[in-house]
């Protein structure tokens, strides 16, 4: 049987993806700066929500998957390649691709792994 909703992401799991609190993103959800629904008493998102949330690009087709990977802090993506958060915010004006998270900037994985295999010739670590 097909569910109901595609409502099926709790505020800890959207925290985790965000690398915000659970309270924050409570927050966000109240003041509808976060689209969502409450069911039994719990907020519950939809991924088309959380990326709307993210001012970036809209994944589609076989690339959504991959946008579902908790997003990197800058101080994560430099711990992740050894380097420091300076260098990850060259990278940065350079174009490496963020999504801006409410103000707080934020790096997809995969957009970091193509941009530094193009860029660099780095395999992603």
């Amino acid at each position: 049987m097909k569910p109901l909703h595609d409502y099926s992401l709790t505020t800890e799991e959207v925290a985790e993806h965000y690398g915000l609190t659970p309270r924050t993103v409570r927050d966000h959800l109240k003041r509808g700066t976060l689209r969502g629904v409450k069911i039994n008493r719990d907020w519950r998102c939809r991924w088309p929500d959380i990326w709307a949330a993210e001012n970036g690009p809209t994944p589609r087709g076989n690339r959504a998957q991959a946008y579902q990977a908790p997003l990197l802090t800058k101080k994560a993506l430099a711990a992740r390649w050894s380097v420091s958060a300076r260098t990850v915010e060259r990278w940065i004006e350079q174009g490496l691709p963020t999504r801006n998270v409410f103000g707080s900037v934020r790096i997809a994985p995969i957009d970091a792994g193509e941009w530094l295999r193009r860029h660099f010739g780095l395999d992603d670590q």
